[in-house]
């Protein structure tokens, strides 16, 4: 049986694997909050973050949470409005 992977363990593994650029978490519909679909914004810079808040479209009552994990600071949003995720989800269709 495998063992699913934290967000903080998820991003800290793609930081080390080389790759640094923005990220949409559950695109594909794997990241549930709640019980509920999610999708899960990720930068490395606090500019990127609100880039990506912008792209998407995504209202200030969506807040950006700082995670420190292992010594990496990232900047995550998490996006649970129904509209919003599948808005997201088929844009990556």
């Amino acid at each position: 049986m495998s063992k699913g992977l934290t967000e903080q363990e998820w991003v800290y593994e793609y930081y080390h694997s080389g790759k640094r650029k923005p990220v949409v978490l559950g695109s594909k519909g794997t990241w549930i909050i709640g019980g509920q679909k999610a999708i899960i914004l990720v930068s490395f810079s606090i500019q990127d973050i609100n880039v990506l808040k912008d792209i998407y479209q995504i209202s200030s009552k969506h807040p950006v949470r700082t995670v420190t994990y292992k010594n990496l600071t990232y900047y995550a949003v998490n996006i649970i409005e129904e509209k919003a995720v599948i808005k997201i989800m088929k844009s990556f269709e």
